[in-house]
């Protein structure tokens, strides 16, 4: 695995990340790759807070 995707993930993987953290614990790697991008993106800091307004709504019900 080269440098770029350990510590970089792209959008789409981040927001594969966010939706499996709803079934799953994130590994400590898979945390830190997505802690790294949302420090730099806002899109997905933004997806990520919708995600988890989501989820405090469904399990409200």
């Amino acid at each position: 695995m080269n440098d770029r995707k350990t510590w970089k993930p792209t959008c789409r993987e981040v927001h594969r990340l966010v939706s499996e953290s709803m079934d799953r614990e994130l590994t400590l790697v898979e945390r830190g790759r997505m802690r790294v991008h949302l420090v730099m993106c806002t899109a997905c800091t933004r997806f990520n807070g919708q995600m988890a307004l989501l989820r405090s709504a469904v399990r409200r019900r």
